[in-house]
């Protein structure tokens, strides 16, 4: 079994250190290495730890340049965010990159590759749905009534109390894994939690909530990534139904579909090689 989370990290973090720079008023924590002619650009989920990433930057960076980032916090928009971003990859000369999302990461993905088809070389897209009319529509009867009591919730109720809750639900994700592998979730997840805070939970539940707000996207948007985008839509995914999925592939044009990822939502946390194989044949012929 690997090592505790922890101290991976730990020895990652000695040799890829992270740059802090502030452009446009945006406080970017971000992690830039690697080498190569393509640039694979990670944009984390849900949780917000770009960290999480760890085991693809280790597997990839001898071949690509690699970039990925924390969201900042002055932005709880996601037009917003995607602008701030494009800024971002001005500033470190990055003319064009793979945008490699999960989850929420896959929502960001799209829309930046939408409004900025110039920065946009291709699209990965994991354990995620596409922002068609059908998914805003149900993501705002999710959201729309519940998001008040939510955010009150976030910002009134002692954090400690919340934590162990957060734990447990993200532990269900793992209910039909390994005994092995359901230790090493519990490890990650406890270690995830011991230092997350309220700041960074409201900041990434507003980015959730919005999604509500946003423009719909049609397959249009993508038709200049004809065979350029590829899908790994996991099965029993805890997050995003078989309809979901089936509404992101019609989505995206022509698009290269793997099968067989049987993990649910975390699969991109414990199959970690199969995607990181995925990406990398997929990235090359991109």
């Amino acid at each position: 079994m690997k090592e505790p989370y922890e101290i991976l990290l730990t020895e990652f973090l000695k040799t890829h250190p992270y740059t802090d720079v502030v452009i446009d008023g945006a406080n970017y924590h971000y992690l830039l290495c690697g080498k190569g002619e393509k640039t694979l650009i990670f944009l984390v989920g849900g949780m917000g730890l770009s960290f999480l990433y760890m085991p693809y930057i280790t597997a990839l960076e001898s071949e690509y340049r690699i970039l990925t980032f924390d969201y900042p916090y002055e932005y709880d928009d996601n037009s917003g965010l995607v602008d701030s971003i494009a800024c971002l990859l001005k500033h470190l000369n990055i003319s064009k990159g793979i945008l490699v999302g999960s989850s929420y990461g896959g929502y960001v993905a799209q829309k930046f590759a939408r409004k900025y088809p110039e920065l946009t070389e291709g699209l990965c897209l994991f354990s995620t749905a596409s922002l068609s009319e059908k998914t805003v529509n149900e993501l705002r009867a999710k959201y729309q009534k519940k998001a008040p009591l939510l955010l009150w919730i976030l910002r009134h109720v002692p954090y400690s109390w919340l934590k162990p809750v957060m734990i447990r639900s993200c532990m269900r994700m793992a209910k039909n894994t390994t005994p092995e592998v359901y230790a090493y979730t519990k490890d990650l997840f406890r270690f995830i939690y011991r230092d997350y805070t309220r700041k960074l939970d409201l900041h990434m539940t507003k980015l959730l909530i919005d999604l509500m707000n946003q423009i719909p996207c049609k397959p249009e948007d993508f038709a200049y990534l004809k065979g350029k985008v590829l899908l790994i839509l996991p099965k029993n995914d805890e997050s995003f139904t078989p309809e979901m999925q089936k509404d992101l592939i019609n989505m995206m044009p022509d698009s290269v579909i793997v099968e067989g990822v049987d993990s649910g939502h975390i699969s991109t946390l414990i199959e970690v090689d199969r995607y990181v194989e995925e990406i990398r044949s997929f990235a090359q012929e991109v």
